[in-house]
């Protein structure tokens, strides 16, 4: 049985084709607030991807700090124990030498990967960049209609 506070009538089917009923200047409004409102997003998440970048640059220079200072603890105790096992074949002055130029090339080699790693995430914030694009394309193609 029917209810009898429900009407059976389906709601016309509104096409895309069809006007808007509302008044050009309520149009108008609401195309103002949501375009503010679609710009405050737009910073909220500018915001998000840049505090995301800065995060993951504060995570990877604290790492590096912490490998390079137990490194050196490490390199040094390798340094000693390397230079005292030359020593039993070369001059004292000759295998503190070597010891030194490997320590030379370790270092130049760190830091080539350091700086290659440290602009490895984008610096802009490219998401942000690529919808504000798209929300300006889709603008300009409601402002048409």
């Amino acid at each position: 049985m029917a209810d009898p506070g429900r009407a059976d009538v389906a709601p016309p089917a509104v096409g895309p084709e069809s006007v808007d009923p509302r008044p050009t200047a309520d149009v108008l409004r609401s195309l103002a607030e949501n375009s503010q409102a679609l710009v405050r997003k737009e910073l909220e998440l500018a915001k998000l991807e840049v505090t995301e970048i800065l995060v993951a640059r504060a995570i990877a220079l604290g790492a590096a700090l912490v490998g390079a200072i137990i490194s050196l603890f490490v390199l040094g105790f390798a340094g000693v124990t390397g230079a005292k096992a030359l020593e039993l074949v070369l001059p004292a002055w000759a295998a503190w030498l070597i010891v030194t130029g490997v320590y030379a090339l370790i270092t130049i080699t760190a830091l080539l990967i350091a700086m290659r790693k440290a602009t490895n995430p984008p610096n802009m914030p490219e998401r942000t960049k690529a919808d504000v694009e798209q929300t300006v394309e889709w603008l300009k193609g409601q402002v048409q209609r």
